[in-house]
């Protein structure tokens, strides 16, 4: 398709796999763009399924969601599935479920957080039967799913705010978008992920720079065409960039950060943060919070003067 479409695509055309989407922002220009299409597909002689296409639809299932003019949403077919799964669970059926929902993950807040007991019992060496408290977590999940956010693609004349969450063996992170007011704010991506076995040794700060690092890898085509607030508890940027002893992690880290526009803002700067609130909302009742409040946060490092040397010999 790439081939077939491209002078055309992410312009008038939008193309995955063998979905297509023509677009236009003015409803005379439209004509002209479905003829282009419809004369490229000629010329290679490609055909149409007349039962999947849809001309003026304020409403359409695309790729296994459900797009219209109030943002994207998970197709409740999908939802569906998932909520009458059968409740006799086999490591297949574990893996199963794990499917469906990673699926959907960007819709889903502190997905790795909310599954741990699920996940653990999918280890080598440790498996495990499903209990209570895995079946507590998947009623959680479904309960959430009735009830899933409508993401909103990103405006280009607009800062994109991410909000960052580290716990003790993951992180969550969304992203997100004002609306048209400037009063409130939109979801348009969420993000988690297990820290490796290494990663779990990292410091509470050393955590936050690399869930940073990880996020502007998996939302890099957002980020590198906006200005993007950064909200999170400490200022990962401040760390790294302060630092004074690097090592080759963080001077890799600093780098990989250059390509990116990326301010740190202190949430209570933030007006309407309904992101933030949705994000706490959905933790675990058993969260603990990490203790961000270190009496030498603002020490970089330590050294001794000649008569510091002398008095400690006299």
């Amino acid at each position: 398709m790439v081939t077939l479409f491209y002078n055309i695509m992410h312009k008038e055309i939008k193309v995955y796999v063998d979905d297509m989407i023509a677009k236009s922002k003015i409803e005379k220009e439209h004509v002209q763009v479905l003829k282009k299409l419809l004369l490229r597909l000629r010329k290679f002689q490609l055909k149409l399924n007349p039962a999947k296409c849809t001309f003026g639809a304020r409403s359409r299932k695309l790729i296994g969601f459900v797009v219209s003019e109030k943002g994207i949403e998970i197709d409740l077919d999908k939802v569906k599935a998932i909520q009458e799964l059968p409740l006799s669970y086999t490591q297949k059926k574990v893996q199963d479920v794990l499917g469906r929902l990673n699926y959907i993950a960007h819709f889903i807040s502190q997905l790795k957080e909310k599954c741990d007991p699920i996940l653990r019992l999918l280890k080598k060496h440790n498996p495990g039967v499903w209990d209570d408290e895995c079946q507590k977590t998947f009623d959680k999940v479904k309960h959430y799913l009735s009830n899933a956010p409508v993401l909103m693609p990103p405006s280009p004349d607009k800062q994109l705010i991410l909000y960052l969450a580290v716990f003790g063996n993951s992180m969550g992170c969304v992203l997100g978008q004002h609306d048209e007011s400037g009063r409130k704010e939109r979801a348009i991506y969420y993000l988690s992920k297990k820290f490796t076995e290494c990663e779990t040794r990292y410091s509470p700060i050393e955590k936050l720079c690399c869930t940073l690092i990880w996020t502007t890898r998996r939302l890099r085509q957002y980020m590198l065409y906006h200005t993007t607030w950064l909200i999170s508890k400490l200022n990962p940027l401040k760390y790294m960039i302060e630092l004074t002893a690097l090592n080759g992690r963080i001077a890799r880290w600093q780098i990989l950060l250059f390509k990116f526009d990326i301010v740190y803002v202190n949430q209570k700067a933030i007006k309407g943060s309904a992101i933030a609130d949705f994000l706490t909302s959905r933790a675990l009742e058993d969260y603990e919070p990490l203790n961000f409040d270190f009496s030498n946060e603002d020490l970089m490092y330590v050294t001794t003067t000649k008569e510091d040397s002398q008095e400690g010999h006299s």
